[in-house]
């Protein structure tokens, strides 16, 4: 019952569902942690001290996960009755990462490339392995996928595919997330709602797949995110503590989370205070120290990341992004079901939606007041909380229909409305498909026209090196040469060039520059010297 102890409690009695934390243990048991039946994470462990009295800690049976939780509010109100989430063993874990990886070695055999910025975080991650860090060109610095690239750079030709399956594993990790807190709120219908809801994330054009299969780090926050709020239901708390810091390595709107919580488990567990003083240490320090070492500045990259400061419609631009995020009937089951559970007396959906808005909230307010990007993806980690919010709601809401024609005609309405929304970004991913392939195959037909021009040598010995489109960075990589050293055509007055085959770039170098010499071309691809000899005095 709400008013009786965890110890009072009957053991076939489920406790109800929240995300609350538990109050503070002077003397915690380490063989069975003493959790919340489902607990949230960062701002609302802090924020919501005023909603504790409905949250009644239990103890974790043998073999069960500490934070087994049942699915419907308050008894009586013939709502679904218990989940139980069980632990995960060694195995198990084992057995999801690799089955993730298989799948991400076998997405190998697509002709996909790199993103813009992980090329430059692989070209990174070399300088820093030579003690020569230079972050003055390429995106801004964010330190996780750095950390990430430095050793898989090590591996040469085969760094970028490495870094492709390490990529593609964080952000299939975050599927089986989504699909894992859905399924401890609501059972499996639920997680499988949550991830399909995810995939069609996190715009109209839905590029969450082409996201993790260009080996992009934004799907990989909302992996940090989902299994942050997974592991403080399941009371571990300190792997919570560095997810988060993770997540604030990679996304600065993590920091007031990552600080929130910190010090919610200082409070709780003081034992932990030297762990959590290192882990905020850290963060400043590869923020700022690196990008310092880097670029001479350590504001450089905050300067750089705001590219949108010189537009005045960008809070406008941020409100629709974040409308965007999800699917429309994802963002009314999860707003609706937040309010009606909450009346119920259930509160883990209205806390996954508070988390989800306090993140994106976070963005505009970025966006709006510093000029700072508020791009789809950096929306993620909110989007994916959102999807479990809705999943939850959506399978709660149709246990409590009464059984018969009523629930049938009920639900038949709700999939009506829903499906032309969600059918047509469904629809909307083959396109989406296509262009990966397409700058797939591109990028190998520019890898193979460098190589034919002399490689790296060739390429170094007259710079700087300028490209029509596709990445630069791909080409800092290839060349094995700074990031700045790859410019834009025409900026330069001698050097390697390398256009479109028969498109306007190439027009305008032969007119430029009759002089220049084509040293290779493959595809849509040429390579040209454009007065090198003159450069060298020859």
């Amino acid at each position: 019952m709400p008013g009786r102890s965890g110890t009072d409690r009957r053991p076939d009695t489920p406790a109800r569902p929240s995300l609350l934390p538990p109050a503070r243990s002077p003397a915690p048991d380490a063989s069975a942690p003493d959790a919340p039946a489902a607990a949230g994470v960062a701002a609302a462990d802090a924020s919501a001290s005023g909603l504790a009295a409905s949250a009644v800690p239990a103890r974790a049976a043998p073999g069960q996960d500490a934070a087994a939780v049942a699915v419907g509010g308050a008894r009586g109100t013939g709502e679904a009755g218990a989940v139980e989430a069980p632990t995960w063993s060694g195995g198990r874990w084992v057995a999801v990462v690799g089955g993730c990886t298989v799948v991400a070695v076998l997405a190998l055999a697509l002709p996909a490339t790199l993103s813009y910025d992980a090329w430059a975080w692989l070209v990174w991650g070399r300088e820093i392995v030579r003690f020569d860090l230079d972050t003055t060109g390429g995106p801004s610095w964010k330190p996780l996928p750095v950390l990430v690239a430095v050793p898989v750079s090590t591996l040469g030709d085969l760094a970028p595919a490495a870094w492709l399956v390490v990529a593609r594993v964080g952000g299939l990790l975050a599927l089986v997330g989504v699909y894992r807190l859905a399924s401890r709120l609501a059972g499996r219908t639920a997680g499988a709602i949550a991830a399909a809801l995810l995939v069609l994330a996190p715009d109209a054009q839905p590029r969450y797949l082409r996201l993790v299969l260009e080996g992009h780090s934004a799907p990989v926050t909302a992996t940090l995110a989902v299994w942050a709020v997974e592991r403080h239901m399941a009371g571990r708390y300190a792997t919570t503590a560095v997810l988060l810091t993770l997540l604030a390595l990679d996304r600065p709107e993590a920091w007031p989370f990552l600080g929130v919580y910190a010090l919610w488990l200082a409070w709780r567990e003081p034992a932990r205070r030297p762990a959590l003083a290192a882990l905020l240490a850290a963060v400043p320090l590869l923020w700022f120290g690196a990008d310092w070492w880097g670029s001479g500045s350590p504001l450089h990259g905050a300067s750089a990341a705001q590219v949108f400061a010189s537009r005045d419609d960008r809070y406008g631009m941020a409100i629709g992004w974040v409308l965007q995020v999800v699917v429309a009937p994802a963002w009314v089951l999860a707003i609706a079901g937040a309010v009606v559970l909450w009346r119920r007396g259930r509160r883990d959906v209205a806390t996954l939606l508070g988390l989800a808005l306090a993140w994106m909230g976070l963005v505009v307010a970025m966006s709006a007041l510093q000029g700072y990007a508020a791009l789809p993806r950096f929306q993620l980690p909110g989007a994916a909380l959102v999807c479990v919010g809705a999943a939850v709601a959506a399978v709660v809401g149709a246990r409590a229909l009464p059984p018969g024609t009523r629930r049938t005609v009920t639900l038949a309405a709700v999939v009506l409305v829903a499906a032309p929304f969600v059918v047509l970004r469904a629809l909307a991913i083959r396109p989406v498909a296509e262009d990966v392939v397409h700058r797939g195959r591109a990028d190998r037909e520019l890898a193979a026209a460098l190589d034919d021009a002399g490689g790296p040598d060739r390429l170094q010995a007259c710079r700087p090196l300028m490209i029509s489109s596709l990445p630069p960075p791909s080409v800092a990589w290839r060349a094995d040469v700074p990031l700045h050293d790859v410019v834009a055509v025409g900026t330069a007055p001698a050097g390697v060039v390398v256009v479109a085959a028969g498109g306007p770039a190439e027009r305008r170098l032969a007119a430029a520059d009759p002089g220049a010499v084509p040293l290779a071309q493959r595809g849509r691809w040429v390579v040209y010297d454009v007065g090198c000899d003159r450069e060298r005095g020859g």
